[in-house]
């Protein structure tokens, strides 16, 4: 052939050139032979061993906002230190090595020892209690593990300036249950400790920063209640994939709009594949979901309303008053405030509660969780004779005709009357009562006697079945799973009425008896006696829209002003009870008169109702209200446990509030500047 006829040829450089090639050839040979021969089993081991861990990846919440854009539940940074056991591998070897020696040494010093003490050398028996046992090795390489990391945590302690510790069960956990996910050291870290990790280039070996979104409620207590609280939950939503090996942490609503729209909030979980070895360290990873973030939910809460009821439900008792105020629009549904009270902090639940927060939680007296604005229902009290009023007119009654009030003997300044020889007491002195005068002095006798005339009480029921008493309104439910906060209260029918006592029906004309209303459903009320009678359906969520604004996904708008159902009755008897509304403010006899707000006529009424609690006789006052009179907007319900009366407890917080919504409506009104302003 040409190449070895050429190498017969007497050239020096070619035959070097071909001893090369030759060798290299050679060289490679051998290595294929190495690899594919006698490396074989060490391949064919380590590939059996490798395998794939599944891991859920949480994403990214998203924001609950209020009417105006204010995030009250957003997500912030958090810088967290994170320690990879993998790269601590060699580390765990040579301590494990290193005290298995130590071990053995001192163990043949022993049996030297021993030797020496019987003067002879020891049996294999006898040597066999001089030697490490596998639940000592593995006692070993647990302790020389743990030594290891609280090393490491102990350097990167002094390096932040952050004392910092290692919770050896949680750590030996974590290294058994899920060795190929990074244990966590330290969360949150503050801008000087990011600082001074990042300074150190080469800092503790397997230490990584990482940043992770974390719940937070920047008003702390605000609409705390309507918001509702977190939990962790590392399980996957509807639609998601079911099988993990390993769920990074996650959290899930539990009540509120939290928990009614926690399925929208929460987005998609990503997922990701770890290439784990045989002893569980991650080798390699691959996301092969993305995570898909979470919708805004956008409510029609105004903050600065909210935050204006809830001051103003402190006004009796403080942070421990324990009641409720609804701010509704009358005309179109739309909730602004949903202000409960005692309230709590939902961050508590994110960074973790303490005993003595527990135990606050958990009082069985203040129950600062419960929402009162909708769970808890109260009998309505003097409030409610503005629907027998209703009932009354539209049954022929002249409101101008005037009811002799009888004083009571044992009292003369008070009234009284008896329904089948029951006394009924009134709050209001005796003498003659028209309409108005009786809804401004709330005279029990008055409603009671109005109220027992035939054919009124059912039109009472029919009334109440109209408002939807006694059922739950259901925020949110159409749309999810609900706030899981709402109570339904009672209301009896007319059917039941007819085959109860009279003195039954007496009671419910005062609002209290059998029966029971929430502060929500007393707003739905007072918002149908100012619109016309619309009963509105409550408005809590205005729509969805996604995180980010060049999302594809649409944006998803509730329906205003959805009518559930009308109160059936004439004009003429809304203006009528309208009007008596009005002088229950402003006459001078009237108990709302501490409702006052300069420039702005309020229509109200005040209540008191007994309850009993645990055998023990506790009141509610009341104080439902809308304004403005001559075109309402607002209607303003408050509710106090304990409280004085109505007028004297509740009213004030109500004009607090009126206060709160003229300011918010100068600041929304156009500002028009001349032309001589803007030059």
């Amino acid at each position: 052939m040409i190449v070895f006829d050429q190498l017969k040829k007497n050239d020096p450089h070619l035959r070097v050139l071909a001893i090369v090639v030759l060798c290299g050839f050679s060289i490679l040979l051998v290595g294929l032979w190495y690899v594919q021969v006698v490396s074989a089993r060490y391949y064919q081991t380590n590939l059996e061993t490798q395998s794939h861990r599944t891991v859920r990846i949480p994403t990214i919440r998203g924001k609950i906002l209020d009417r105006n854009g204010k995030p009250l539940a957003e997500n912030r940074p958090s810088c967290n230190v994170n320690l990879y056991l993998e790269e601590l591998r060699k580390p765990f070897e040579q301590a494990n090595s290193n005290e298995l020696a130590r071990v053995r040494k001192n163990l043949l010093a022993q049996i030297a020892a021993q030797e020496k003490k019987l003067g002879r050398k020891l049996t294999p028996k006898e040597r066999k209690q001089f030697t490490v046992s596998v639940e000592r090795k593995n006692l070993i390489s647990r302790q020389t593990r743990y030594q290891v990391v609280s090393n490491v945590v102990a350097q990167l302690s002094l390096l932040l300036e952050l004392p910092l510790t290692v919770n050896e069960t949680n750590f030996h956990r974590h290294y058994v249950t899920r060795p190929a996910l990074p244990f966590p050291i330290v969360e949150n870290l503050d801008a000087i400790q990011i600082a001074r990790l990042q300074e150190k280039s080469a800092g503790p070996p397997g230490v990584d920063m990482e940043i992770v979104p974390v719940r937070t409620y920047p008003f702390q207590t605000t609409a705390a209640h309507l918001l509702g609280h977190l939990q962790r939950d590392d399980s996957s939503a509807e639609g998601e994939e079911a099988y993990f090996t390993y769920r990074l942490p996650d959290w899930r609503g539990i009540v509120g709009v939290e928990a009614g729209f926690d399925q929208k909030l929460r987005g998609k979980a990503g997922a990701k594949s770890v290439l784990v070895n045989h002893l569980g360290y991650r080798q390699s990873e691959n996301i092969w979901s993305a995570a898909e973030p979470g919708d805004n939910v956008v409510l029609t809460i105004d903050s600065s309303i909210q935050q204006a009821s809830e001051q103003a439900l402190r006004r009796p008792f403080g942070t421990d008053t324990r009641g409720a105020v609804v701010v509704m629009d009358v005309r179109n549904g739309d909730i602004l405030a949903l202000a409960s009270s005692p309230t709590y902090n939902p961050n508590l639940y994110i960074k973790g509660i303490s005993r003595a927060e527990g135990e606050y939680l958990n009082g069985p007296k203040l129950t600062p969780e419960k929402n009162r604005t909708t769970q808890t229902p109260y009998q309505a009290g003097s409030t409610f004779k503005v629907i027998i009023a209703l009932a009354a007119l539209e049954n022929g009654l002249n409101p101008e005709e005037k009811y002799y009030v009888a004083p009571n003997p044992k009292n003369p300044a008070k009234g009284i009357t008896y329904v089948a020889d029951q006394p009924f007491h009134d709050t209001a002195p005796p003498g003659d009562y028209d309409l108005k005068r009786a809804l401004v002095r709330s005279s029990n006798v008055y409603f009671i006697t109005i109220g027992l005339k035939r054919g009124v009480f059912d039109r009472v029921a029919e009334l109440g079945r109209r408002l939807h008493l006694g059922e739950k309104i259901g925020l949110g439910e159409k749309i999810g799973p609900g706030l899981r906060q709402e109570a339904s209260g009672h209301f009896p029918s007319a059917e039941r009425a007819r085959k109860w006592p009279a003195g039954n029906s007496a009671n419910i004309c005062i609002g209290q008896g059998e029966m029971d209303v929430t502060p929500m459903q007393m707003a739905v009320l007072t918002a149908a006696v100012a619109n016309g009678g619309e009963v509105l359906k409550p408005r809590l969520v205005d729509r969805l829209e996604p995180q980010d604004s060049t999302s594809p996904k649409s944006i998803t708008v509730f329906p205003r002003h959805q009518v559930r159902d009308t109160l059936g009755v004439s004009q003429r008897s809304l203006n009528i009870v309208r009007d008596d509304m009005l002088a229950e403010t402003e006459d001078v006899e009237g108990t709302g008169r501490t409702a006052r707000v300069d420039g702005l006529r309020i229509c109200g009424k005040t209540g008191t109702a007994e309850r009993k609690e645990r055998g023990e006789t506790h009141n509610t006052t009341w104080f439902i209200s809308f304004a403005p009179y001559e075109r309402p907007k607002y209607a303003v319900v408050v509710a106090i446990e304990d409280g004085g009366s109505g007028g004297a407890t509740c009213a004030p917080i109500a004009r607090d509030v009126y206060i709160a919504i003229q300011k918010r409506e100068k600041m929304s009104e156009p500002k028009t500047t001349t032309l001589s302003q803007a030059k």
